[in-house]
């Protein structure tokens, strides 16, 4: 039996870059594809969790993408393009956000794509 991912990294299935017609390929869904076709055999996966999420509220600003874990804050990322560079450096952030133990992401040490658009970072539950 394998264990259960400990962190989490979520993927707004649902986000559209502003004024998309409704009809349009979703860019969360194209984002969450990508990134899932490499967490499929990526050696970090018994750690992360990969979750396509609904909705995450970031309509104004897709594509949005969160971590969690436990006893770290979580973080909530914004405006990322559904390309292959951004899918693998969302899997390069999440394997630095299990390996270090307060889940603090300094801006400069994180992956190019996700050295902005940060929106928000959410403290640890108790």
């Amino acid at each position: 039996m394998s264990e259960v991912p400990s962190h989490t990294l979520h993927i707004c299935v649902t986000c559209r870059p502003k004024g998309a017609p409704p009809e349009a390929v979703r860019d969360g869904r194209l984002l969450f594809e990508a990134v899932a076709a490499l967490h499929a055999d990526w050696p970090g996966r018994a750690l992360v969790a990969l979750n396509g999420v609904e909705c995450m509220s970031g309509c104004d600003r897709a594509c949005t993408v969160a971590l969690s874990g436990p006893g770290k804050p979580s973080y909530l990322f914004c405006d990322k393009t559904p390309t292959p560079e951004t899918a693998a450096a969302a899997l390069d952030l999440a394997a630095q956000y299990a390996a270090s133990d307060t889940g603090v992401l300094a801006r400069g040490e994180r992956p190019g794509p996700f050295r902005s658009g940060i929106l928000a970072k959410i403290p640890p539950g108790l």
